[in-house]
């Protein structure tokens, strides 16, 4: 399914329909990557964060960012946030939003014996899985390596659907997890089965089990992709200065048109994996399946990874975050904190202009923004705070 931007007003909507505003107010780290201690108080507007680079400026977000999704954006390895020599870290929140504030915390722990590093999540300090914190303090990244969401390989779109799955929908957060276990069970089993070992027989309960996960997180992915497509419409239609068209479609590997039930999906998925059983085999590697699927992003008609010049494939990412935020704050029913990563350097002075504006004109969120420049299109916003950092060491700005 595609959606364009239809022909309306898209003006922002009236200051008393704004959704409550869940904001970061104390942040604390401790041997979190280059921060021995530190414990910052964030304003519920715009926040900036300045400093020169290897200062310890985008690790404060991923320390928010961790904090929220239970695991780093930027790392798989949990050994990797641990400040150097040091056994263990933490990172802290106090978090504002409705119906009662929460204080979330995860703790890592290196085990001298193993070197393994272990993470504990807490909600007001009591261990909790990461399912039962997922969504608490819903958040928005954009990174640099974002504005390559158009151009780059399908691997960094698979992550942007989840990671809004991951705080909006347990069920397919559930189904995600599973798929991904048995994903890596099937690989290693046609990987012996290339080599000559392995048992065939268990091929087949690999399958159907990866074919029933697999039905669930890619129907999830299809309707969150339904669901963003007219945000993201309309984002590039006020970005652009309602010039420019786009359109989004979820674009399984394995079947032309998405079925409309799990059931559906299960079979066809189960289908295409039994057909190219041979072929997965004798490559050692799943070959169809969610972990393979992409979304098409078309730009006034054309596919836009091919004919959208750099600017525009940068504006129709913006327009995707900013139907992230509204996608959030619709579904959670509180306006996410948003995460700027040195960002704004990366786009023309137009395109930076247009996105404060909308920010700042939406609904009122709290917004964390890193730059090694200072920031001239910040009037619009009514509350600011001002942050640097020098070698780990954060100290607010008196202005």
């Amino acid at each position: 399914m595609s959606v364009e931007a239809p022909d309306v007003d898209t003006a922002s909507e009236p200051a008393g329909t704004d959704p409550p505003r869940c904001a970061i107010v104390r942040l604390r780290v401790h041997c979190f990557r280059n921060y021995a201690e530190a414990t910052v108080r964030f304003g519920p507007g715009l926040n900036v964060i300045h400093g020169q680079n290897a200062q310890g400026k985008t690790n404060l977000l991923e320390a928010i960012a961790t904090l929220a999704l239970t695991r780093s954006p930027r790392t798989t390895s949990s050994g990797d946030l641990l400040l150097w020599s040091e056994d263990a870290a933490l990172a802290e929140a106090d978090v504002a939003r409705p119906p009662a504030d929460v204080t979330l915390s995860v703790r890592f722990q290196r085990d001298p014996t193993t070197n393994r590093v272990s993470r504990i999540t807490a909600v007001d300090g009591k261990p909790r899985p990461a399912r039962a914190v997922l969504g608490v303090c819903p958040v928005v990244l954009f990174w640099p390596e974002d504005l390559a969401l158009v151009r780059g390989g399908p691997d960094g779109r698979r992550r942007f659907l989840d990671v809004i799955l991951a705080q909006t929908d347990q069920q397919a957060v559930a189904h995600m997890s599973r798929y991904r276990r048995v994903l890596e069970q099937r690989n290693a089993l046609l990987h012996q089965l290339r080599l000559g070992g392995g048992a065939r027989d268990s091929l087949n309960s690999f399958t159907s089990e990866l074919a029933h996960h697999g039905a669930w997180l890619g129907l999830a992915r299809s309707r969150l992709v339904d669901a963003l497509a007219p945000l993201a419409a309309l984002s590039l239609h006020d970005l652009s200065g309602q010039r420019e068209r786009i359109a989004l479609r979820y674009a399984p590997v394995h079947v032309e048109t998405i079925p409309d039930s799990v059931e559906a999906a299960e079979h066809a998925l189960l289908e295409t994996l039994r057909d190219r059983a041979s072929e997965e085999i004798a490559r050692g590697i799943t070959l169809a399946g969610p972990h393979r699927d992409d979304i098409a992003f078309d730009l006034d008609g054309r596919a836009a990874r091919g004919t959208a010049s750099q600017g525009q494939q940068r504006s129709i990412v913006l327009a995707c975050k900013l139907a992230e935020v509204r996608y959030l704050q619709d579904t959670a029913g509180v306006a996410p904190v948003i995460l700027l990563d040195d960002v704004l350097s990366e786009l023309d002075p137009e395109r930076r202009r247009r996105l404060l504006a909308l920010l700042a004109a939406g609904a009122r969120h709290q917004v964390v923004v890193t730059t090694t420049e200072p920031l001239t299109e910040i009037a619009d916003f009514e509350d600011v705070l001002h942050f640097t950092v020098r070698g780990g060491v954060v100290t607010q700005d008196e202005r």
